[in-house]
């Protein structure tokens, strides 16, 4: 059984130890950071097989100005090759709403082999962010 600490870190914000995201090196909070709020990949697409899903899945999250998981973040997020080397398409569920601020993408795949792919995540009201760069291999 796994014990959550809690640990109060500002006006509004709640740090878990036992995160709901395990992949995520993110702290998770319920808001309240200021008004500062950005997207982030906290799970990067890491060399797949050329239509094969994008494991593991991507997650981009809503973060505040602290650092922490925007839990209240509410819209969706749409995912789209930014980098694209050889003209590829990029298939899957391509916009995926917030859930307690966090957007998975797990069925993302590429049909053409290439090098130095990568996303880019956009939401209503964000700057769009860029991914880093992975591979489509054979």
């Amino acid at each position: 059984m796994r014990r959550a600490r809690l640990l109060l870190t500002g006006i509004g914000a709640l740090t878990v130890a036992a995160c709901p995201y395990p992949t995520s090196p993110r702290q998770v909070g319920v808001g309240g950071g200021g008004g500062g709020r950005v997207l982030v990949f906290v799970v990067q697409p890491t060399t797949a097989h050329v239509g094969a899903f994008i494991t593991p899945a991507v997650q981009v999250v809503v973060e505040d100005t602290l650092g922490f998981i925007d839990t209240t973040a509410t819209g969706a997020v749409t995912i789209a090759l930014g980098t694209n080397p050889n003209s590829a398409t990029l298939s899957g569920s391509k916009t995926i709403s917030f859930v307690s601020g966090v957007s998975t993408f797990s069925d993302l795949t590429v049909n053409l082999v290439g090098t130095g792919y990568t996303l880019t995540a956009a939401s209503s009201g964000f700057t769009t962010v860029t991914s880093a760069a992975f591979d489509i291999i054979p």
